[in-house]
């Protein structure tokens, strides 16, 4: 992923940061999902053992209090893209930097688990799993949660009715690339596990707004340059009605739980 486009994605992040966890409920349930995954153990000792935890990706640094409680003699480092979002995550006690999990600042071989609770579908999934691999110690354990390509489906649909050739939702990563890039990291003992989550909003302006609100509307080269007409606006309500059930519009989010070992 080019320099530019990392750039967009810490500032979406970064003012997103002081509404984010108001408005992320998905996201704390994918971070409750991926904690299930979590190893008994770190490395060869037990759950009190000590060693060093990563939060590739912390955001506002809600994984720390399930980390902590479950490693409580570990250490523990939160690390995000967004210096507004590892600031929000010191205040929670998380010792945190701002960097890009796609070039770690950390020596190799120096961390017992890699924890990243949706991070890795901003990032390369290569460059990401290559680092991760990286500063993991052998037998150091890997827990990622990230989002696949049925995540908000909705919407996608919803836009194809202009007929454009503008990226109006992310494309996100299937399991299959996933797999391939964990694997060409050198990581092992690797599965996949998928989960679906959904959001709701009455309308679609407000489900929009959600994900606005959380960061999550960054797009690549191939956006849409300019607003949407009345006509195409009303065009793409109507589509995304169709979807409407008895708790309003759903947004889907497919989680992908990676659990791997170095």
């Amino acid at each position: 992923m080019n320099t530019l486009e990392r750039q967009r994605i810490g500032n979406a992040f970064n003012a997103a940061s002081g509404d984010y966890d108001a408005h992320a409920d998905v996201q704390a349930r994918i971070a409750q999902g991926l904690a299930a995954y979590l190893p008994d153990t770190l490395g060869s000792g037990g759950a009190d053992s000590s060693g060093l935890i990563l939060d590739a990706g912390c955001g506002t640094g809600r994984g720390f209090p399930l980390l902590a409680s479950r490693y409580p003699r570990a250490q523990h480092l939160g690390l995000d893209l967004a210096p507004a979002m590892a600031h929000r995550a010191l205040a929670r006690g998380l010792t945190t930097a701002a960097a890009d999990i796609e070039a770690l600042p950390l020596r190799d071989a120096g961390v017992a688990l890699y924890w990243s609770s949706l991070a890795w579908q901003w990032c390369d999934p290569l460059a990401a799993a290559r680092e991760a691999a990286r500063v993991l110690a052998p037998g150091g354990r890997l827990c990622v949660a990230t989002l696949g390509p049925g995540t908000l489906r909705e919407l996608r649909e919803a836009f194809a009715v202009l007929g454009d050739e503008a990226s109006h939702v992310r494309e996100f990563p299937a399991a299959a690339a996933l797999t391939a890039a964990c694997e060409a990291a050198g990581l092992r003992e690797l599965r996949i596990v998928p989960a679906l989550h959904h959001a709701h909003a009455q309308d679609l302006a407000t489900l929009l707004q959600g994900v606005r609100s959380i960061g999550a509307h960054t797009l690549g080269d191939a956006r849409r340059r300019g607003l949407l007409g009345r006509h195409a606006w009303q065009a793409v309500q109507a589509r995304y009605e169709q979807h409407r059930g008895n708790q309003g519009l759903p947004a889907s989010y497919e989680a992908l739980f990676i659990c791997a070992t170095r």
